[in-house]
């Protein structure tokens, strides 16, 4: 997927969803593979997954608790929230994060629609807690070419903290993509910004 020009996510009422832009999973592609959780527009039988990089240290999950100790501790990561991702002074992606309390996550970037199947760009990740706070995801997906032919494996990987007040999170990412074989192809590195998003 190609990057696009960034616009301020912001509403001025978070009961409204707005339109974003830009592209995390997609940004650091050539301009011929574009990165989709939505589906496979080629043929199944010519489908072959590839070489899924292993992640260090995946120990069993932990997660938030609502007894943390300190006022301001037990804040949840739980909820949906407008994340922004930037990359040497650029915005490399935008998408909402949806983190549930089962320790699994749900990213809907600025993909472009699968045509075959007219969903999005959704993917999956798993998260566990760290500290005070603060949370590790691992999140996979794939990257497709121009002709819909399953190209890269993508890995994103953040560490996150929370804010006290629970309206906002920040930290660090990792955006590594492999090719078939698990080689390692492109990496950006950077940080993240992420608004809660309610229904106040």
């Amino acid at each position: 997927m190609r990057a696009t020009k960034h616009t301020n996510l912001r509403p001025a009422n978070l009961t409204v969803i707005v339109a974003i832009v830009g592209l995390a999973c997609c940004a650091g592609f050539s301009t011929n593979a574009n990165a989709s959780c939505g589906g496979f527009k080629g043929e199944p039988s010519a489908m072959t997954l590839p070489a899924t990089p292993q992640v260090q240290n995946h120990e069993s999950m932990s997660l938030p608790s609502s007894r943390d100790g300190k006022h301001g501790e037990n804040v949840s990561i739980v909820g949906l929230w407008a994340v922004t991702f930037n990359s040497k002074g650029q915005v490399f992606d935008q998408g909402y994060d949806q983190w549930h309390s089962g320790g699994t996550e749900i990213l809907n970037d600025i993909a472009p629609p699968e045509p075959a199947n007219g969903s999005g760009a959704f993917c999956l990740g798993v998260y566990k807690k760290t500290g005070p706070r603060s949370f590790k995801l691992v999140h996979p997906a794939f990257a497709f070419d121009a002709n819909g032919n399953l190209a890269a494996h993508i890995l994103l990987l953040e560490n996150v903290t929370v804010d006290r007040n629970g309206k906002s999170y920040r930290g660090t990412f990792s955006f590594l993509q492999y090719d078939l074989s698990g080689n390692l192809i492109f990496q950006a590195d950077g940080d993240l910004l992420a608004e809660r998003i309610t229904a106040d």
